[in-house]
């Protein structure tokens, strides 16, 4: 059985998800939208699937509306069933979800005669360009035509280490990731465990044995052994009056160093005018910016002002800034830099901060810094090599269990996805450069293996992150998918009319 769309959307996570909201908001007869999704829910994805409450968001909500003209929504809509929700409250990621599916529904309900939405629950197996269009082939054996299809693959599962297993790999004693269905439940409340990672993912995950009760030593390894900072607890007061001038300081000062390496390459440009081929030069290096950010912090922290409003300052020219490095200076950032923005930008729920303090000081969670060397499966526990970080001689630690906790895996080609697979051996697509997802035109457009954007094929969110860095986060996403879909309702002939709509019931 083959059905004609207008716009196929892959995956019906947060970003597909938007999109298809957007697309259903904006446009005007005829339109027929199908996002399909394996999973039986829609608006889920990993993030938020969980159905517990213990796992909060980790931005508040007046910041987590899915549309970018509305920024209050997702406040509304908490506040119809708790109407005193500060917009600094950090609520349930299961309630996020919730709120994900009623923007669906409610831009369904009310988009115009002739806009219309399928939500076939399936999988994707591949796609191909035809003369006019795409085609898209199911697990079930119906497939799918349609002049656009967006990839919104959201986060796939982490990779094992690459290092020897001695077995453990194939034991119920490792686990790939702690969002697999059961992962949990062959854990003994008094068993050890490894969480291998220290991010938001492994906080996660110790919240999870916790409200399962368990009572054994959680350790947690990454190779720099920190743990995400936490936000600024709600009421609390930032005593500097100076601090709105030292932020508008601090992004003076980083786009006057954008200026600089624009000017300069627009000088070398001009020099060489006849040149072919000539690839633009950046002068733009890490060392720069985070000398700037430091003096900025400095400045900051001696008038009595929070770090975190330098942090979130730069998030409006964070992808910029990443545009503007070459690739070496990327290599750099990610290979030294990477791990201390994250800890100080993906930041915990000031709750969630409390319970991680609460289990250190009582010992049943141990942070360490270092680096896995292998496994060895024994009889009743894993033995994990590894060498912490500084130490020239390896040790060994003993459990009973190993959750992979290091976050998804972002090269396409190790994803494990047949649509991503295909499109990537068809020469369809590519991987961007750094190998963190695929290589896309400022637009979405997909690159294929010559670097041409593809006519009919895009992609937002996560895939993005090697071009964009900053492309994870819902104000990220919503943006993203709101001028994806103007692209592709201009494309269709179609403009944008309409308004916001208010907010939905629980």
């Amino acid at each position: 059985m083959q059905s004609r769309q207008d716009v196929i959307i892959i995956g019906a996570g947060a970003s597909g998800t938007l999109l298809a909201a957007c697309l259903l908001r904006g446009a005007r007869a005829p339109l027929r939208v199908a996002l399909v999704e394996r999973g039986e829910r829609l608006g889920r994805g990993v993030a938020y699937s969980t159905t517990s409450a213990r796992h909060l968001l980790n931005v508040p909500a007046g910041r987590m509306s899915a549309w970018v003209d509305d920024p209050e929504h997702f406040l509304r809509w908490l506040r119809v069933e708790a109407p005193d929700t500060p917009p600094s409250a950090f609520a349930e990621r299961r309630r996020y979800g919730q709120y994900l599916e009623s923007v669906l529904k409610e831009s369904a309900a009310r988009a115009a005669p002739g806009v219309l939405l399928e939500t076939p629950h399936d999988e994707v197996t591949a796609v191909e360009e035809t003369a006019d269009g795409v085609k898209v082939s199911l697990a079930s054996g119906a497939s799918l035509e349609a002049k656009s299809v967006v990839l919104a693959l959201g986060n796939a599962l982490p990779a094992d280490l690459r290092v020897p297993d001695g077995g453990a790999y194939a034991s119920p004693r490792y686990h790939r990731s702690p969002w697999m269905a059961g992962t949990l439940e062959g854990i003994g409340s008094g068993e050890s465990v490894l969480l291998i990672g220290t991010a938001l993912t492994m906080v996660d995950t110790v919240l999870s044995l916790g409200e399962r009760g368990h009572q054994g030593t959680v350790h947690a390894l990454s190779r720099h052994g920190m743990l995400p900072h936490p936000h600024r607890a709600h009421g609390a007061k930032t005593p500097a009056a100076a601090e709105p001038l030292r932020i508008r300081e601090l992004l003076r000062s980083v786009r006057r160093e954008m200026d600089r390496c624009r000017d300069a390459e627009t000088a070398t440009q001009a020099a060489s005018p006849s040149a072919e081929g000539v690839v633009p030069f950046s002068t733009l290096r890490v060392r720069d910016v985070l000398r700037t950010m430091r003096q900025e912090v400095d400045a900051q922290a001696a008038a009595g002002a929070d770090w975190r409003a330098a942090v979130d300052s730069l998030r409006p020219v964070t992808t910029p800034l990443w545009q503007r490095l070459s690739e070496p200076e990327r290599r750099r950032f990610l290979r030294h830099l990477r791990a201390y923005w994250e800890v100080h930008r993906h930041r915990m729920a000031p709750e969630i901060s409390d319970v991680m303090d609460a289990w250190r000081r009582e010992g049943r969670l141990v942070l360490h810094a270092g680096r896995v060397l292998g496994f060895e499966l024994e009889p009743d526990a894993v033995a994990v090599r590894l060498r912490p970080r500084g130490v020239r001689e390896p040790q060994v630690l003993r459990v009973q269990h190993v959750i992979n906790c290091t976050g998804p895996e972002s090269n396409p080609a190790s994803r494990g996805q047949p649509v991503l697979r295909g499109l990537l051996e068809a020469g369809q697509a590519r991987a961007d450069a750094l190998g963190m997802g695929l290589a896309t035109a400022p637009d979405g457009a997909v690159l294929d293996a010559r670097g041409q954007p593809s006519s009919h094929l895009f992609t937002l969110g996560p895939t993005r992150r090697g071009d964009l860095w900053e492309t994870t986060a819902v104000p990220e996403i919503r943006s993203q998918a709101r001028e994806l879909a103007d692209l592709l309702l201009r494309r269709l002939g179609m403009s944008r009319t309409a308004t916001p709509e208010p907010a939905a019931s629980p």
